[in-house]
């Protein structure tokens, strides 16, 4: 018996010296092959985003494009070195091969989009330089860069076909040559894009992914197997064998419990990495129901608070809309109940304080809540059905690491949201800019020739008979050029828009003004009535710019009316949050409301949706810049203008304003500059909004902008602010603008005092900002920037 028990404990010991090796291998295992395919996921998505700003002319530089391929290429080559079961072999390789073919279709794709972006580059300069019979080549080439169907390249390769020969070294000769390269290269490279996404890499992430599980399971498996061995032999033992066993077995559940951990992480990091534009809310809820299912949470609920509208995700899903985390992470401030990012309550009952009080108020017995603010502010809550289970250190660190997770996806979600609004911004701003510039010497051009006309008119009104055919001829001339110097007033009312200075009014006292002047002007045409609750109600404007606006919206009314009422009504209408409107959106605010309702028969969708564009119109005679000037100015006040139907049936015209406190009137201190702010994604609407009641034209970015950037944007503007709460991170970027700046005085402001602040070289104020403050600052920075002027001159 003894040998026999000899035995048995050498086999104990020998089995244990075997599958304690083998757990640690496989852990090392999973952690390795889960690395790999994230590394590989991530840079095969950075991948396919960065070859579409390329084909777009977004990115110049294939610094990217080679790094995510060479991540790629590196990514497998570690699979491929891990031990692993022949499916997964067998998948690996199909990835390397797939992914050689993807490598040499970013090399062509390289090769070529570098020909094109040069030969774009010069048919523009030549297409500049030229006009006339190239302009119906010049827009089949530009349709073409946006749609290289066959359809298209037929119609470009008809143009060019059409144009004439001309002399070989002229600019038009370039530009032929060009844009033949373009109607050849434009296709290929499109369906050199076609084949990269036609060789499917996501199904093949996919794939790997089932087939690694698949592994992971079968090893803790065979685990398991060895580990029953274990037990049986040790069973016969003494009761040191019997600890040493359980203590193992202990060990054991461990590890188990923190490789689900990870496959619970990876399960919803993977989704949140490869989550498109806005697709981001529908898989962060996936997360917390998964989440609350690991945990076995009776109830969750997630915050994302500096997320636009601050979503709240809950589970389960059928949980009454009442936001009660938020009030528990108050009442947990108020008590100074975190430890860490940590607050663990077991018993509502031996809570005596405010976090008490309102588990009682909610009906949560339990509490277990975790927050994170890097790289974004996530804060999560649940009741747990086993607090114990809860508590384990592999159940918080996978709590922990998928709340990271989410923070991530979230601040790419918010940076992207950002990114397409200031792109939107950028162009339109170019876009109306472009137009007035040409609208303005167009006028002024068209008023010189007017001017010769009217001249010659005259001279032969004098020289003809009152009533003779050729006076009457001459009259009419004088009628056109009169009605040619309207259309000329109105096309230069709507080329100065922005530069007007804006102070705090009355908007009543305006509409007042304005019904005045429309029934003087249109006595026996129409009736206006004007109703608000409140007859004072203040806005930031430019008072006679206001005054056309609802000059324009209201003409247009009486001619649909027909002798019938326009009915204007005000009002005052707070915003708790981002509403969207027939042609934009606003953000969270208190507003002032014009509604200007008429009686006619409405507005056509196909109509309403151009009503804002310049020189479109649908009347006889009219020139299309009454409305269009109308939403510029409105646009440049910060505002928009909704257009719906009236309660009678005609048309409702709704003008919101924002609303400020009522002032003295005095000039608004900015008078218009460029500010470039750099500032928290959270934060960016509300600083950005400030700059703008100070009369400053805020041109936003968040803090983590690509320095390429801030290049181009810096050289149009007038100061630079940097404004965020994370003071540690404020020097980073200041030394990363002091390489970029071309002498635009730069101010930051951090929480606290920064000791980090170089003398003479940027000016230091407290954060949050404080509009009088802040306008001292700016206006100092004016003053200074004034006085160099006046030296240097």
């Amino acid at each position: 018996m003894r040998v026999i028990a000899a035995l048995l404990l050498l086999g104990a010991v020998v089995a244990a010296l075997i599958t304690i090796p083998q757990m640690s291998r496989n852990r090392r295992w999973i952690d390795d092959t889960n690395r790999a395919m994230m590394r590989y996921a991530l840079a095969q998505h950075a991948l396919q985003v960065n070859l579409l700003n390329a084909r777009a002319g977004l990115l110049r530089n294939y610094d990217p494009l080679n790094a995510d391929v060479a991540t790629t290429r590196d990514s497998l080559a570690l699979l491929q070195s891990v031990r692993t079961s022949a499916p997964v072999r067998d998948v690996v390789t199909s990835m390397r091969i797939a992914n050689a073919r993807q490598e040499a279709l970013v090399e062509q794709f390289k090769s070529s989009n570098a020909l094109l972006q040069n030969s774009l580059t010069r048919f523009t300069a030549n297409g500049s330089r030229e006009s006339g019979t190239y302009n119906y080549l010049s827009a089949q080439i530009l349709k073409l860069t946006l749609d290289t169907s066959l359809a298209t390249v037929r119609d470009a390769q008809t143009a060019l076909r059409r144009m004439t020969a001309v002399p070989e070294g002229t600019s038009g000769a370039q530009m032929l040559s060009h844009a033949r390269l373009l109607v050849r290269i434009l296709p290929e490279i499109d369906a050199t894009l076609q084949a990269i996404r036609a060789i499917g890499m996501e199904a093949r992430l996919e794939q790997l992914r089932v087939a690694l599980n698949e592994e992971a399971e079968a090893r803790t498996a065979l685990e398991h197997t060895r580990l029953i061995a274990l037990r049986i032999l040790t069973l016969l033992f003494l009761a040191s064998v019997i600890a040493i066993l359980m203590l193992q077995r202990l060990h054991n559940r461990e590890l188990r419990a923190q490789a689900a951990s990870e496959r619970l992480s990876a399960t919803i990091a993977i989704p949140l990495i490869d989550t498109v534009h806005q697709n981001f809310l529908a898989r962060a809820q996936d997360a917390v129901e998964h989440l609350a299912r690991h945990n076995g949470a009776r109830r969750m609920q997630l915050l994302i608070p500096d997320f636009p509208n601050a979503p709240c995700f809950v589970s389960p899903p059928s949980e009454p809309d009442d936001p009660w985390l938020e009030r528990l992470a108050a009442a947990s401030d108020a008590d100074e109940a975190w430890d860490g990012d940590l607050v663990v309550v077991s018993d509502m009952r031996g809570q005596t304080g405010a976090l008490g009080r309102v588990m009682r108020d909610a009906g949560v017995k339990a509490l277990v809540m975790l927050r994170t603010s890097d790289p974004f502010r996530v804060l999560i809550g649940f009741e747990p059905e086993k607090l114990a289970l809860v508590l384990r250190p592999d159940h918080l660190a996978g709590l922990a690491s998928a709340l990271v997770a989410i923070a991530h996806g979230a601040r790419r979600e918010v940076l992207q949201i950002e990114r397409d609004r200031l792109e939107r911004k950028l162009a339109q701003a170019r876009r109306m800019e472009a137009i007035g510039a040409m609208a303005s010497g167009v006028a002024h051009n068209f008023n010189n020739i007017l001017g010769a006309i009217r001249g010659f008119a005259e001279m032969g009104q004098e020289r003809t008979r009152n009533g003779s055919s050729s006076r009457r001829n001459f009259d009419e001339i004088q009628a056109a050029v009169e009605r040619a110097r309207g259309l000329v007033d109105d096309i230069l009312g709507f080329a100065k828009q922005g530069r007007t200075t804006k102070r705090v009014v009355n908007l009543f006292d305006i509409l007042e003004q304005t019904v005045r002047l429309l029934g003087a002007s249109l006595r026996y045409e129409a009736q206006f009535t004007l109703a608000g609750e409140n007859t004072h109600c203040a806005v930031l404007g430019a008072e006679a710019d206001l005054q056309q606006v609802f000059l324009n919206i209201c003409n247009n009314a009486a001619q649909a009316s027909r002798g019938r009422a326009v009915r204007i009504a005000v009002r005052r209408q707070p915003l708790a949050q981002e509403r969207h409107f027939s042609h934009s959106a606003l953000l969270p605010g208190k507003y002032v409301v014009v509604e200007i309702s008429d009686g006619g028969s409405g507005i056509d969708p196909g109509i309403r949706r151009r009503l804002f564009e310049p020189f479109f119109t649908t009347k006889p005679g009219g020139t299309g810049l009454g409305l269009s000037t109308a939403w510029e100015i409105i646009q440049g006040h910060g505002g928009t203008i909704d257009v719906g139907e009236a309660t009678a049936g005609g048309a409702r015209f709704s003008v919101w304003l924002p609303e400020v406190e009522a002032g003295s009137g005095a000039k608004v201190p900015g008078d218009g500059a460029r500010v470039l702010l750099l500032g928290d994604a959270g934060q960016l609407s509300v600083d950005e909004e400030m700059l703008a009641e100070l009369g400053y034209e805020p041109l936003a970015f968040p803090l983590e902008v690509e320095l390429s950037c801030l290049r181009a944007a810096i050289a149009d503007v007038d100061a630079v602010l940097v404004a965020s709460w994370r003071a540690e991170a404020i020097p980073i970027i200041v030394e990363r603008l002091q390489t970029v700046l071309d002498g635009q005085p730069l101010l930051v402001a951090a929480p606290t005092s920064s000791p980090w602040a170089i003398a003479n070289v940027f000016t230091v104020l407290a954060y949050p900002l404080q509009p009088d403050e802040l306008a001292a600052r700016l206006a100092d920075l004016d003053a200074t920037s004034r006085s160099r002027s006046r030296e240097e001159a």
